[in-house]
């Protein structure tokens, strides 16, 4: 049965992670220190930090809802490390990218040429330019190759 604690300064906020926890059959919640002994461990904050006993981690928004909070509990205690990003359409304070986005986004993984996305999907390498600058402006990136890293490492891309 796996022991996840809750550790925040805020008894508050920590009682409303710990209350969003709860509804898991199996899983035993509590509110303490990052030092004691669990499966996991949730620390509150400006973000929602996720540490497994493993060596997973993750890393939410701080208003990161119930369903989110518990998904991303459940997948660092099998070991996997996840890391929310607001420009997938997780968070509203992002707008979230297109379908044309992500498969322009895939295609400027593979380190394709603005003429080059467009002649994949069939349209002008100016339309594909607006695409990669929706994706540069949506994911916060300076570069392509800095949208593509972060793609990457969020899994919404494959090389």
């Amino acid at each position: 049965m796996p022991r996840i604690i809750v550790v925040s300064s805020s008894p508050l906020h920590a009682g409303g992670v710990a209350a969003a926890l709860q509804g898991v059959e199996g899983w035993v919640v509590q509110i303490g220190r990052a030092d004691e002994p669990a499966d996991a461990w949730v620390l509150t904050g400006e973000e929602l930090q996720l540490r497994g006993a493993q060596g997973a981690s993750g890393l939410l928004a701080a208003d990161a809802d119930a369903p989110r909070l518990r998904a991303a509990v459940a997948a660092v205690l099998q070991g996997l490390s996840v890391r929310e990003a607001p420009w997938l359409g997780s968070s509203n304070e992002h707008e979230p990218l297109t379908p044309r986005e992500l498969e322009v986004f895939e295609l400027l993984g593979k380190g394709l040429s603005n003429r080059d996305i467009g002649g994949v999907l069939g349209i002008s390498a100016h339309t594909a330019k607006f695409h990669v600058g929706q994706i540069l402006a949506k994911t916060g990136a300076a570069t392509r190759a800095e949208a593509v890293s972060e793609g990457l490492r969020c899994g919404l891309i494959g090389l």
